[in-house]
């Protein structure tokens, strides 16, 4: 099978040279491109486009039909097996399923009243936690400040007994955001099940990279929810993705309530319906975004997950070493822990957010900055930084603005459509901004969120789209 295709790889923007680039886009982490196969399908779709939740006339059938398909072609990407999981469509991303989950542990076991989250979190599998009545506990990682890995089991372990019959779910992600850093998910699940914890694991950054396999011949190895976001799996418009057990949903069902998810209701009562996923989909779901969603999967799992971990793995190994030969660049996280997706770094002697704004003004490369987020990570990788910070000579009225222009990073990540040309640029670039850094920064204006702006190039969105 050939390799999937993606939307806006030839797009060009001015830089502020004058030039044209054709742009290399390293920000896959945020949002990757868009697939042609979800254009494709939007636009199979659009021209039969109704309600579901029913199959009284045509267009209605090829919705409902199709709906029951993505649903069920998810959890089979996922190896999850429909008679353990079930499938969710979610509003918001990954953020409404870790929300919805979280929600609902704490009402269903509130005598467990800790929560184990990991110290690499996104907020979306961070805040929800802190909420509902629940005692959240970090497990720390391995290493130490920039030199931080994966979830440090023998610590989790260590929480689970310290707080034995209390720990109601372990949270954490299976890949970080920030550094690409792959969790140990087959210990810390089977860990977490010997005490009769459940486990939730954020896998937004891990589904475009790396082959699932939720469903297990030893069960205490499977996970109870996973989620995950259609549009890090290059679907835009597409929702977010709950998978859970049913057996554990039971306990959290009925928690958003409205059509399509009841079988009966009077004055004086309801009755949910018997099956997943609808008696867990209340309200009209997302149909277009859910089946270009299932579409996209598919193709990714036909083309060969093997293929493409093995070539995210070597462009990222390859962009390891490559900038690790750069003076002044900081690689952030544990470089010998396995990592894929996203690379976190800095340069000593430039701001996050101006090494950003010169990457993409003058070179066309397209990388985030800031603290993806993932503030705690940040931070507790940059302490000894931001202790290092000379705040003396700077007005008590200014400092704030001047430590958000050292607290952040720059990150790099990969996704399937980049090549070893996108990492040789992005090296080239940093190289050439070595030698004349002083020139471009002149060129700009510190702003009080951490940001830079160019003093004469500014792009006008209006000029791209007609709206």
């Amino acid at each position: 099978m050939s390799a999937p295709k993606f939307i806006g790889l030839d797009t060009q923007y001015q830089t502020a040279d004058g030039k044209l680039h054709k742009r290399v886009h390293l920000d896959g982490a945020a949002s990757p491109l868009a697939s042609a196969k979800a254009l494709q399908t939007i636009q199979q779709l659009l021209p039969h486009y109704s309600s579901s939740h029913t199959n009284v006339h045509s267009a209605a059938h090829i919705c409902t039909q199709a709906l029951a398909w993505a649903h069920s072609t998810v959890l089979s990407c996922l190896g999850a097996d429909p008679q353990t999981y079930t499938s969710i469509f979610t509003g918001s991303g990954t953020t409404a399923g870790i929300n919805r989950v979280a929600r609902g542990l704490a009402a269903a076991r509130p005598e467990r009243k800790v929560v184990l989250v990991s110290g690499m979190e996104h907020h979306a599998n961070d805040l929800p936690h802190r909420q509902f009545g629940n005692q959240v506990e970090y497990i720390p990682l391995v290493g130490e400040d920039v030199h931080q890995g994966p979830i440090d089991v023998e610590e989790c372990r260590a929480l689970l007994e310290r707080f034995s019959g209390q720990v109601n779910y372990l949270a954490f992600s299976a890949v970080s955001n920030v550094t690409g850093i792959l969790n140990p998910i087959t210990e810390l699940t089977r860990l977490a099940h010997q005490h009769g914890a459940y486990v939730l694991v954020d896998g937004a950054q891990a589904v475009p990279h790396l082959r699932s396999q939720l469903s297990r011949d030893d069960a205490t190895c499977e996970v109870d929810f996973f989620c995950f976001s259609g549009h890090k799996l290059y679907t835009p418009t597409s929702p977010g993705v709950l998978i859970a057990k049913q057996e554990v949903l039971e306990n959290l069902s009925g928690q958003d309530l409205g059509g399509g998810s009841v079988e009966a209701v009077s004055f004086y009562d309801y009755q949910l319906l018997s099956h997943y996923p609808d008696k867990e989909q209340s309200g009209t779901p997302n149909i277009v975004g859910a089946v270009a969603l299932a579409a996209v999967f598919q193709e990714f799992v036909d083309y060969g997950f093997d293929l493409i971990e093995q070539h995210d793995k070597e462009l990222m190994q390859e962009m390891v070493d490559a900038m690790s030969t750069l003076p002044h660049i900081i690689i952030y996280g544990c470089t010998k822990s396995p990592r894929i997706g996203a690379l976190a770094f800095n340069h000593e002697l430039i701001d996050h957010g101006l090494l950003a704004a010169v990457l993409n003004d003058y070179y066309g490369i397209a990388v985030r900055n800031e603290c993806f987020c993932a503030h705690p990570y940040v931070s507790s990788m940059m302490k000894q930084t931001l202790w290092q910070l000379d705040l003396s000579t700077v007005p008590e009225s200014e400092q704030q603005a001047y430590i958000n222009l050292k607290r952040g990073m720059v990150r790099a990540s990969l996704s399937l459509y980049n090549t070893s040309a996108d990492v040789e640029a992005l090296i080239a670039a940093l190289s050439d901004i070595n030698g004349r850094i002083d020139s471009l920064r002149r060129h700009y204006d510190a702003l009080p969120d951490g940001s830079y702006q160019h003093r004469d190039f500014a792009m006008d969105w209006r000029d791209y789209l007609s709206v």
